[in-house]
């Protein structure tokens, strides 16, 4: 018979001495899990682990688990942060003053008047001014603008409805500048934190695109653009296609775009308009130029300079499934050569400003 006290024995060790040696066992366990827990949490990165983040927490900005387990070193994204700004305002000094001559734009030599600020919004107690361009990211940053206000039933910008900013929140809650006299625009000009968004036109052109005709439908667009578009651009049109203008394709949308017509009858809609004609950054002395492809760490930066980031964090942008330049290369193969050199010319002037290569596809 084998007993716990034969085997001891049998080792010649005290049993005081075995319980140590386990205990000190578990305890460096402990400790080692610890350790990787804090220093390494990437640790915890396992497949199922992901998968259940990704499906239950798009909004991860906002959770507390992310936080602890990713943190951001913000001193080092800042550094990287301010480098990329002084690059890109060097950038728009130097087109502005090389396109000031042509008369194309707006600078100030040129007289300004309010509806030349038709895009941006005031926030008053905060003193700041942001030039809205559609499609990258403005709905998140207009939930931002809505939060700062202290009217809304929620201090997190996510919880803010699409449709209800859009069609009640905005228009009840948030200044936009052209409402304001000339003297009132200048002096929040002059004093103002004035910050602005842009993207690579090609991919906001397609995000447009999408966006209005396809993933979440207007009516408006299809009855006001779509219906003209298939009419103009597309032979042989069923009688369904001409009276919805429900199914027009990116070829057809690029035709109208470079159609000499479109621009001669009325100014492009917000979502395809210029960056320049909406924001004007060799008038408007910008604080912050940030981009939708560095978009995180510019939002970060934005809300730390205007001293807003204990009050409202800016909402996750969800990734796409398939990568954003597989879905371009998709698309724009439906275009020819010859069009996406038009469309180049056509949005060359925010390409040049924002330093945007020649589109690759």
């Amino acid at each position: 018979m084998f007993s716990r006290d034969n085997i001891l024995s049998s080792f010649h060790l005290p049993t005081n001495m075995i319980k140590l040696l386990v205990y000190s066992l578990i305890g460096f366990v402990c400790i080692t899990l610890g350790t990787l827990l804090v220093f390494r949490p990437d640790f915890l990165s396992t497949t199922a682990y992901r998968h259940a983040f990704r499906k239950g927490q798009q909004n991860h900005e906002d959770s507390e688990v992310e936080k602890i387990l990713h943190p951001r070193n913000m001193t080092l994204i800042y550094r990287s942060v301010r480098e990329r700004q002084r690059m890109r305002s060097e950038r728009v000094r130097d087109v502005c003053a090389k396109l000031n001559a042509t008369g194309r734009l707006l600078t100030r030599s040129r007289k300004a008047i309010p509806s030349h600020f038709s895009s941006f919004f005031v926030d008053d107690y905060h003193g700041v001014l942001y030039c809205s361009i559609p499609k990258v990211a403005s709905t998140n940053w207009k939930r931002v603008l809505l939060v700062l206000t202290g009217m809304m039933n929620t201090t997190r910008a996510n919880k803010l409805e699409r449709k209800d900013v859009f069609e009640v929140l905005v228009p009840r809650f948030l200044s936009e500048l052209k409402y304001y006299s000339m003297d009132a625009i200048k002096q929040r000009l002059e004093t103002y934190y004035k910050f602005m968004f842009v993207r690579d036109p090609m991919e906001r052109l397609l995000s447009a695109f999408v966006d209005r005709f396809h993933t979440t439908p207007v009516d408006l667009y299809r009855k006001t653009y779509g219906r003209r578009i298939v009419k103009q651009y597309r032979r042989n049109a069923s009688e369904e296609s001409l009276r919805l203008g429900h199914d027009v394709t990116f070829e057809e949308f690029v035709s109208y775009l470079l159609d000499p017509r479109t621009k001669s009858k009325k100014p492009f809609n917000t979502h395809w308009k210029e960056y320049y004609q909406m924001c004007h950054p060799c008038f408007v002395n910008y604080d912050f130029i940030g981009k939708y492809e560095t978009l995180r760490d510019d939002a970060d930066f934005v809300l730390d300079q205007l001293g807003i980031r204990e009050k409202v964090t800016f909402p996750t942008v969800d990734r796409p499934t398939v990568k954003t330049s597989e879905i371009l290369a998709e698309k724009y193969s439906q275009i020819s050569a010859a069009d996406i050199y038009r469309l180049w010319k056509l949005y060359s002037i925010d390409f040049d400003l924002f330093d945007y290569p020649y589109p690759n596809f």
